[in-house]
């Protein structure tokens, strides 16, 4: 019991203060966020590109994602085989991902192999060929992605909600794409979405791990700072929502489920740390008060450029539950006795704890703090801000924060499948 005890003390014991961010910008505007950790001998470099779903139609829906695929087929100067076996060649760990308003890419090394893996990174984001012979392969990959998650009631679920909540923006649609858009898009598209959205002024790096910020900032603006920007326009949508009330029927759910919504501040505000917070301690109290009805109910937060939101989900057995739970969420809201000195004092000692621990894996706190920096948040340990005064004003600004209630209906209880 003591050596298990130790293992767990150990990480607290190493990062006994809270990690800091510091700021850079590139020769070409390339902004950068450094958060050191010397504890752990490597470094990853998450790359933030700005450009997802929200730059699509539905004609080109699913591109962005598709695109990501298509960046590691190969660049002006290496293979497809060779991109992979540079990689390999310094023990990297590679892997992107894409979302609603970004495209994000990690690379994970050794300090001593650091320079090297960024190289090859930047190499990949900024000089990739798009091979016409690779396109077809990728959208076959995607295509089946898509199949695969229609087999699941949460496409469904999330369909629904989305064209409620989004209506008349490219946020109705989903990131994957549709089996026709994908199917449809031809390289020539792709090429020029590629060139006109990764640019300078569309991207973010942040750095994390055991680095030397001068040499850092040396080799990012070698391999990166050259890249001349493109001079991108900038979209952004308005979420308008009109009604607060929507039912929505959706034959192929098995169950019903109430979205609750409050369109809250954005990540760039300087209250998101007290958004954070707030969702944080609501979602204790709520889960408290509603268990009985759904044991695995949840309040999260979503964000980008466009909007900060913060989401209530629960299942409900049938229409007058859903009135019910509709009716304590907005008790509770107007009433924010939860907003508490020591729920804060627990609520910020549990967000350092899980700072820190994602920080053990560099790459991993990349991943989860992507939708942030896309969405303009640059102060990345923002939950050391958060005191019992300003969370008191903010539950305030909640009760007139805009809401809007989604009960989506499924298959009703005496049908048979």
């Amino acid at each position: 019991m003591k050596y298990l005890l130790a293992f767990f003390v150990f990480p607290i014991m190493l990062f006994a203060s809270t990690p800091r961010c510091e700021y850079a910008a590139l020769n070409n505007g390339i902004k950068v966020i450094l958060v050191k950790v010397s504890e752990n001998p490597v470094i990853s470099s998450t790359v933030v590109v700005k450009v997802g779903l929200k730059h699509e139609t539905d004609k080109i829906n699913g591109i962005s994602h598709l695109l990501e695929h298509l960046m590691f087929n190969g660049t002006e100067k290496r293979t497809q085989r060779q991109l992979y076996d540079d990689f390999d060649a310094i023990g990297c760990y590679n892997n992107a991902s894409t979302s609603d308003h970004y495209t994000a890419y990690y690379v994970l090394t050794s300090k001593e192999n650091f320079e090297k893996g960024i190289e090859i990174q930047s190499d990949m984001l900024f000089h990739s060929i798009i091979p016409e012979n690779k396109i077809e392969k990728e959208k076959g990959i995607v295509i089946e992605e898509i199949r695969k998650d229609k087999m699941s009631p949460m496409f469904y679920e999330n369909m629904a909600f989305r064209k409620s909540l989004f209506k008349g923006t490219p946020y109705q649609m989903k990131v994957i794409g549709t089996e026709e858009s994908v199917k449809s898009l031809k390289r020539e598209t792709i090429w020029n979405f590629y060139k006109k959205y990764y640019s300078p002024e569309n991207v973010v790096i942040l750095i994390a791990g055991d680095f030397d910020k001068n040499r850092v900032l040396s080799y990012l603006n070698s391999y990166f700072g050259t890249v001349k920007p493109a001079n991108i326009e900038k979209k952004n949508w308005k979420i308008k929502w009109g009604k607060e009330f929507e039912k929505v029927n959706e034959p192929h759910l098995p169950y019903n489920v109430l979205y609750f919504v409050i369109k809250g501040v954005k990540a760039d505000s300087s209250e998101f740390a007290f958004q954070e917070c707030y969702a944080e301690l609501f979602n204790s109290t709520l889960s408290k008060a509603l268990m009985d009805i759904d044991p695995q109910m949840s309040v999260s937060t979503e964000y980008t450029d466009d909007y900060g939101l913060i989401v209530v989900r629960v299942k409900v057995k049938d229409e007058n539950v859903m009135k019910k739970v509709r009716e304590k969420i907005v008790s509770v809201i107007d009433n924010p006795d939860f907003i508490k000195e020591e729920k804060i004092k627990e609520y910020k000692v549990s967000k350092k704890a899980d700072t820190i621990f994602s920080l053990e894996r560099p790459h991993f706190f990349g991943m989860l703090q992507a939708p942030f920096i896309a969405a303009g948040c640059t102060d990345l340990i923002y939950f050391d801000r958060v005191d019992l005064k300003s969370m008191k004003v903010f539950g305030e600004k909640v009760k007139k924060f805009e809401k809007k209630a989604v009960y989506i209906e499924g298959k009703k209880n005496d049908e048979k499948n």
